[in-house]
């Protein structure tokens, strides 16, 4: 394949008349010439102020880094493939191929007894849910005169080869709207991703706590006066940051395992991941680490995703209650200050219910997850075999363990935050 060599100047180019342009969904197996069409593509995407800082604004999910990372982690254990959007412009001498989307698409494997249900999802998914990555705002990667085309062409693509079903996992709004009209009707769950509007305090020349209401900004006022001085850091050094995360990792694992639950971070895959994530993205600031100690004790502890000038609460742990006073309102307070005082606009809490997102943001976006099963002898087999279980389980009085539909969302890593 011809890849155009444009210059990168060239990013929202209007697409040539519609007779002079050919479109084509290609499937690329191998992972090295893909992600070096991904980061070409990513580079004319990318305005040239924004490649120096690594603050663009397409998602952290579909971004070529975040998929390579993945896949060096999971990619021996979840069958996934790529779908390249091509067009074709002009004829003869003239004609250039130019790569205009790019997907990454995955495999997941759930087992019901001798069934074995292989359904494909858009983006870093698949995963077995214990090991999950749990991508949130889950795109694709596209020139936007094509993004619809390419959209029918992945759903066209998920109906051929998803002969056990399709999911799709915590896809942004705009992304759902979208793929919708393409797709045959869903089992849909949506969840709330709350986030504080940071540009309405920088607007009126507040602080974070001043936008709150009234309750919780008294409430918050006051125990940062009874704390006293809070020492943070935002770390800028990869030393830093894995340091911080050493302290995120004890206070999460130690809180959940009180709990009688095994935490985030029983699962080696998932914490080797977050690690390489650290090491690779500290420096450039995609990924931060914020810690709030009070009087030599860590109080808690944050790592945050950054997208073009949002900021997104990505995992967290917090001292015990009978330690210090709402640790987890206080450090996300302190950090929500800092994140204004450096020049984002958002930040957003990710989906899960916890009340201190509730407390602290002033909007929300809703993320969608959907399930297609197809109306095989498989899936009606298994749709039995999962009936069957549940009437015994609620015959022997015990909560059933399985969601309705096959899903890789059973342990997220924000769903695993006790507050």
């Amino acid at each position: 394949m011809t890849v155009s060599t444009a210059s990168p100047n060239l990013i929202l180019r209007r697409p040539p008349p519609e007779e002079a342009v050919v479109s084509r969904l290609v499937v690329e197996t191998d992972a090295i010439r893909a992600l070096d069409q991904w980061r070409r593509l990513e580079t004319r995407l990318t305005p040239a102020a924004a490649r120096t800082s690594f603050r663009n604004d397409h998602g952290y999910g579909c971004s070529a880094d975040w998929t390579e990372l993945w896949l060096r982690h999971y990619g021996t254990l979840v069958p996934h493939r790529f779908l390249l959007h091509v067009t074709t412009e002009g004829f003869g001498p003239d004609r250039r191929e130019t790569v205009t989307g790019i997907a990454l698409v995955t495999q997941s494997r759930i087992r019901k007894g001798p069934l074995v249900l292989r359904q494909w999802h858009l983006g870093t998914a698949g995963e077995p849910g214990a090991h999950s990555v749990c991508v949130e705002y889950n795109r694709v990667l596209a020139e936007p005169p094509f993004r619809t085309d390419f959209h029918e062409k992945i759903a066209e693509w998920f109906l051929d080869a998803g002969q056990d079903g399709i999911e799709l996992d915590g896809l942004a709004p705009e992304e759902w709207e979208s793929l919708r009209p393409f797709l045959p009707p869903m089992e849909l769950r949506t969840q709330a991703s709350k986030f504080f509007r940071l540009t309405r305090a920088r607007a009126a020349g507040t602080d974070v706590l001043s936008q709150l209401g009234r309750s919780t900004r008294q409430g918050l006022r006051r125990k940062l006066r009874d704390y006293g001085p809070i020492e943070t850091t935002w770390a800028t050094e990869v030393d830093t940051a894995h340091a911080i995360v050493d302290e995120l990792i004890e206070l999460h694992q130690a809180r959940w395992n009180a709990l009688g639950k095994p935490g985030s971070f029983s699962s080696p895959l998932f914490t080797a991941f977050q690690r390489d994530l650290l090491t690779h993205w500290a420096e450039s600031q995609r990924v931060v680490a914020f810690r709030a100690r009070h009087q030599g004790e860590t109080v808690g502890c944050l790592v945050l995703l950054v997208e073009g000038r949002r900021i997104l609460d990505y995992f967290s742990g917090f001292c015990a209650f009978d330690r210090k006073a709402s640790p987890g309102m206080v450090t996300h307070s302190l950090c929500m200050q800092e994140a204004l005082e450096r020049g984002f606009d958002d930040y957003d809490f990710l989906v899960g219910d916890k009340q201190h997102k509730d407390n602290l943001s002033t909007d929300e976006a809703t993320l969608v997850w959907g399930t297609w099963l197809p109306d095989t002898w498989k899936i009606r087999t298994y749709s039995l075999l999962r009936q069957g279980r549940r009437k015994a389980l609620d015959w022997f009085k015990r909560p059933a363990a399985e969601p309705a539909v096959p899903t890789n969302k059973e342990n997220e890593p924000e769903g695993q935050q006790p507050t």
